[in-house]
Order: structure tokens, then sequence, then C-alpha cells
């Protein structure tokens, strides 16, 4: 214990800069490292440019591009659903009142006895239904 007894201010402070100055060289060797071009084999692809590198105007862009891309995916999604929904209401229009539920079931994909059975209807009038939308949905 005597070898820490000797310890004044100047070697606290000569022990600090000494570690201060170590870690400031691990911190730029790292540094140095993220900084420096990756050779042509390594790299699949461009590498984005950090955020803090890119211009103002940049980043902007790049922003307003990801949130159109989110958007026009989910409108695309609500269009798809809106299609199916016009599609099955100009099937139902086309269609007497009469058969306007077989023609439902049968577009959904039930086979004609049950349609037959649910809607009251002959088997054959049911099998003429399933095939009028198949013929259709092609």
């Amino acid at each position: 214990m005597e070898f820490f007894e000797n310890f004044g201010l100047r070697e606290f402070v000569i022990g600090t800069a000494v570690l201060l100055g170590v870690y400031s060289g691990i911190v730029i060797i790292r540094l140095a490292r993220l900084s420096r071009p990756r050779p042509p084999g390594q790299a699949a692809s461009k590498p984005v440019e950090p955020v803090w590198n890119q211009p103002p105007a940049q980043f902007g862009e790049q922003a307003l591009k990801t949130g159109i891309e989110a958007e026009l995916a989910e409108l695309r999604g609500e269009v798809a659903a809106l299609k199916e929904k016009v599609s099955l209401l100009e099937a139902a229009r086309n269609v007497s009142p009469q058969y306007d539920e077989a023609v439902t079931l049968a577009q959904k994909g039930m086979a004609a006895p049950q349609i037959a059975e649910r809607c009251g209807i002959s088997v054959a009038e049911a099998e003429m239904v399933c095939a009028l939308s198949r013929a259709r949905a092609e």
C-alpha cells in the first residue's frame, strides 16, 4: 500500500491524461475504420450515406419518398379491395333478385346442392347459377 500513498495531485493528473489519450486513440482508430471505403468484393450493394452526411434537402427528399411509398402501398391495397367489391356488386346488379343470394354464394365457392337447399331453388338452377358465376369470373 505504500505505492498508493506516494501518489499526489501531479500523478493523478498525469494518469488521467494518459487514460484520456488512450481512449482518444481508440476512438480515432474506430472512426477511421468507419470512414474507410470497402473493397469492391465486400460491398454487395451501394451503402446508404449516413443521415448526418446528407444535405438537408436530400434527407427531406428521402423522408418524403419513404412516406409516399408507404401511402402508395396502402392505397393499392384499398383499390384492390374496392375492385373486389365492385365486381361483386356488378354481378349482383345483373341478376334477378330471386337469384341474388344464390349468385353471392356461388361466387364464394359454395357447392350447388348447398345453394339449392339454402335458397329454396332446384339443384339444376343452382348448378346453372354456379356455371354462370364461374364464366363471369373467367
